[in-house]
């Protein structure tokens, strides 16, 4: 779909083909989820008192993941947020359709391993931020690469399927080009929470 965002899912493609191949090492899950996702501050806040705000939105996606071992593995994700950018000057407030791509590659470390009915995993690994919609239809470059990090915990209702919640917070730079403000650049530390079921595979 985008370059960058291939590239990202290619990175776990090529990592799952050399994992172990015991069936007893190697574990894979796909996840649907939904959640919410929440900017923790404005995209840019000038002297003059604009303000330009990501919305608070749902969030809806999937995840791929391969554990190579009891404690480490691999994971990939995308989310999909039909959220709204607003814009405040003068206590006028407007908004404009502005939705957001999220990607990640992670490594994850599972501290009570997955196997377990209840499961704890930490990871952290590489986010590509998207911006699409009405009010970045003029921006040049719409794409922003940056970090994640995050935690699950999970519970197994069975042995076809898992219930989980996620915690991800997004650190990356972003640039707000604008003919009054200028190019106005901020690290931005957007949070989500997801909800979704596993459904694994070799275990």
């Amino acid at each position: 779909m985008f370059p960058r965002l291939a590239i990202l899912s290619g990175t776990l493609a090529a990592l799952a083909a050399f994992a172990p191949s015991s069936a007893q090492a190697q574990r894979v899950s796909l996840s649907p989820t939904i959640g919410v996702y929440i900017p923790t501050s404005e995209l840019v806040k000038a002297a003059e008192g604009q303000e330009f705000k990501q919305e608070v939105a749902l969030s809806v996606g999937g995840r791929l993941g391969v554990t190579l071992s009891p404690r480490f593995g691999i994971e990939t994700s995308v989310s999909y947020v039909p959220s709204n950018l607003r814009f405040t000057f003068d206590q006028t407030e407007t908004t404009t359709d502005a939705n957001l791509l999220l990607g990640t590659v992670r490594a994850s470390f599972h501290a009570i391993p997955m196997t377990s009915p209840v499961w704890v995993t930490l990871n952290g690994g590489a986010s590509l931020i998207r911006r699409g919609g009405d009010a970045y239809a003029e921006v040049e470059d719409r794409s922003d690469i940056g970090g994640v990090v995050g935690a699950t915990v999970g519970f197994r209702l069975g042995s076809v399927l898992d219930f989980y919640v996620a915690a991800e917070d997004y650190i990356y730079g972003t640039k707000v080009e604008d003919a009054d403000l200028g190019d106005l650049s901020k690290t931005q530390n957007d949070v989500q929470i997801a909800f979704g079921f596993g459904f694994p595979v070799g275990r």
